[in-house]
């Protein structure tokens, strides 16, 4: 048996705050828009692959914004970009500083400073 799955839905993603996913392996965890991968969670599960043309738009909207992290509006509505098959997929992530920014007026003029 022969069986092609496909999912499909849509977002109307916003840019969220100037924060930086760091790969690195001593991030500056002190700078508030810093987000370490590793304490970074992703929910796999909810991973929406995306097309190559897909994938260089959200890329330059992602630089023209200078951030690494999206929201669609929902209290707990973030997303980033995660490699994996041939092209990335968008993730549902989290993380503290992401709640912060939006409950802590003075963290938010921090991360935005950057």
């Amino acid at each position: 048996m022969e069986l092609t799955l496909i999912k499909k839905q849509t977002f109307d993603l916003k840019p969220y705050g100037k924060f930086s996913i760091s790969m690195a392996r001593n991030p500056k965890r002190h700078l508030p828009h810093i987000i370490p991968l590793d304490e970074l969670s992703i929910d796999h599960q909810t991973s929406m692959p995306f097309t190559e043309e897909q994938e260089k738009e959200i890329i330059k909207y992602m630089k023209k914004h200078k951030t690494d992290v999206l929201t669609d509006g929902g209290y707990l509505g973030f997303y980033t970009r995660a490699s994996g098959g041939g092209f990335g997929s968008l993730c549902h992530i989290a993380h503290p500083k992401l709640v912060a920014y939006r409950e802590n007026e003075a963290f938010r003029q921090d991360v935005d400073e950057r």
